[in-house]
């Protein structure tokens, strides 16, 4: 009895990890899988202090045969995961202009955050997405350079998140050309950097026990103003 519940339990938590698989702007789609840097697994990234916080595992390392998909400024972009039971925020963040996408690690500074979603009306970003085949929709800024960018997702489950490295974040990064009519956008952060392993946004002892999801910010500092 004892091996069946532990098997039961261990499937349960590998099925709840999670890898991004397809986008789409404006409705339309590259294709499953294309215009991604593909994870080599769909185990969390728990380290953020390494390069894996920006890409993914071995993320830094530039992967070839990626398309570059275009995309233009204020577009509605929306990304599928699989879907998990675990609560947690979504985030967005754009790295660029950069000369070519398809080069660019996204090692260090110039990322900013885009989007973001936490506990909003009674439920967690990854519930939102669970009602919505693991989907979910935003906006790129209106006012933007053109250029090449990565476009990272971030999918943060909090279940463990009561001890230190016990967050996990599950990233995938798109690679786009976006056609813009120019702007700033603030305040950027670096990659790795931005995160520290004690944030009280990562590390929360009492997730359990007296933690108010309603005032909790996804990590990343805001959503960028752009203009």
């Amino acid at each position: 009895m004892l091996k069946s519940v532990l098997v039961v339990l261990l499937a349960v938590a590998v099925s709840a990890h999670q890898n991004l698989h397809q986008f789409w702007v404006n409705g339309a789609s590259p294709g499953y899988e294309i215009g991604i840097r593909r994870a080599p697994s769909n185990n969390p990234v728990t380290d953020v202090m390494s390069n894996d916080i920006v890409c993914n595992v071995n993320g830094d390392k530039v992967p070839s045969g990626v398309e570059t998909i275009p995309a233009r400024a204020g577009d509605q972009i929306t990304v599928s995961w699989d879907q998990s039971s675990h609560p947690g925020p979504i985030t967005h963040f754009l790295y660029g202009p950069v000369d070519d996408a398809a080069k660019a690690s996204g090692v260090g500074a110039g990322w900013f955050k885009v989007d973001e979603r936490d506990y909003v009306d009674g439920h967690w970003a990854n519930e939102v997405m669970e009602d919505n085949g693991g989907n979910y929709t935003f906006k790129l800024p209106s006012k933007l350079k053109s250029g090449d960018y990565l476009l990272r997702s971030e999918m943060l489950a909090l279940h463990a998140a009561q001890t230190i490295g016990g967050a996990q974040f599950y990233i995938g990064c798109m690679q786009l050309t976006i056609t813009g009519t120019g702007g700033e956008c603030s305040p950027t952060i670096s990659l790795p950097g931005a995160y520290n392993a004690q944030d009280t946004n990562i590390y929360i002892p009492n997730v359990y026990n007296g933690f108010d999801p309603t005032t909790y910010t996804a990590p990343g500092g805001p959503v960028a103003s752009c203009g």
